[in-house]
């Protein structure tokens, strides 16, 4: 795949920069600058291939840093632009009446329909009060540290959101990531082990295992953000990650509670599915929390 790209775009910047040619020069003169463009492109070609590849491989959790894993140096600047061009958000919407900022590009599908009775009926909630719940997304932040200004990752775009029914969260869309927190108590005394369950809500369908969002992967660091974040939100810490995560664990220790977390996935080819699911605990048979989600194929 990545050998087609650097070829199509050889090919691609061979022709523009012959045709592009004045007419005066000669043939070698003409050749000699297409051949030197083709080597410029498809060295950034090469490095955009290689980035995605290395963000895929982690997950997609870090855009710039898969961009200088992959260099080591080499076009850093290329390819460190590309990707926070690719990270960047060009606008924003209110969709669906949520309030959410979402951004305008090729491939999102919005925010999944609220699911019906149909679907709500099947879930039997747990009974955890929820608390601290948000819907947000990963992304960058600012913080000044000193004369530096540094730059971390985190959950950003945060809107406060609440249960419905019980454990019935709002619809959300790919990309977007749902936070939540329940007693810690009531969460150790859930014997049994907990599972997602997802079906297509068009067809009813069980949904494949890439359908299902991903769980347990919320670090404390990507909400206890640094001391001094360009957004505001509180509470914070200083330090390293895993200084800000171990400051996230006994605040949640001395509040009583447990953190929950779910990212919802996109698929490259997907229009738009809408999925239902819920976390699901096998022994009781009931859920601590459920929702809807939309996959596209890209996140907002």
């Amino acid at each position: 795949m990545k050998n087609q790209i650097l070829i199509a775009a050889a090919i691609a910047v061979a022709a523009t920069g012959i045709a592009a040619s004045p007419v005066q020069a000669g043939p070698f003169d003409k050749l000699k600058r297409a051949v030197k463009k083709v080597e410029e492109v498809a060295e950034d070609v090469e490095t955009v291939v290689e980035v995605a590849e290395e963000t895929e491989r982690t997950g997609g959790r870090n855009i710039v840093g898969a961009a200088a894993a992959v260099t080591g140096g080499r076009n850093a600047a290329i390819a460190t632009g590309v990707a926070m061009s690719a990270a960047s958000r060009s606008g924003c919407d209110a969709t669906g009446g949520t309030g959410r900022c979402t951004a305008k590009r090729p491939g999102y599908a919005g925010v999944a329909p609220t699911p019906s009775a149909k679907f709500t009926s099947m879930t039997q909630c747990a009974g955890l009060p929820i608390s601290n719940a948000f819907v947000g997304r990963f992304g960058d932040y600012t913080f000044q540290q000193g004369l530096s200004q540094e730059e971390r990752s985190g959950i950003v775009d945060r809107e406060p959101v609440s249960a419905s029914q019980g454990c019935i969260m709002p619809s959300m869309a790919s990309g977007d990531v749902l936070y939540l927190e329940v007693p810690a108590k009531q969460w150790a005394s859930m014997k049994g082990g907990w599972k997602m369950q997802c079906v297509e809500m068009r067809t009813g369908k069980n949904a494949n295992s890439e359908a299902f969002p991903r769980w347990s992967n919320i670090a404390g660091k990507d909400i206890m953000l640094h001391t001094g974040n360009s957004l505001g939100y509180e509470p914070t810490a200083s330090g390293s990650n895993s200084d800000r995560s171990r400051a996230w664990d006994k605040d949640l220790e001395r509040r009583g509670k447990h953190m929950l977390g779910f990212n919802m996935p996109d698929l490259h080819n997907d229009k738009g599915t809408d999925f239902y699911c819920q976390y699901y605990n096998a022994a009781s048979g009931k859920s601590v929390a459920a929702f809807a989600y939309r996959r596209g194929a890209t996140r907002r």
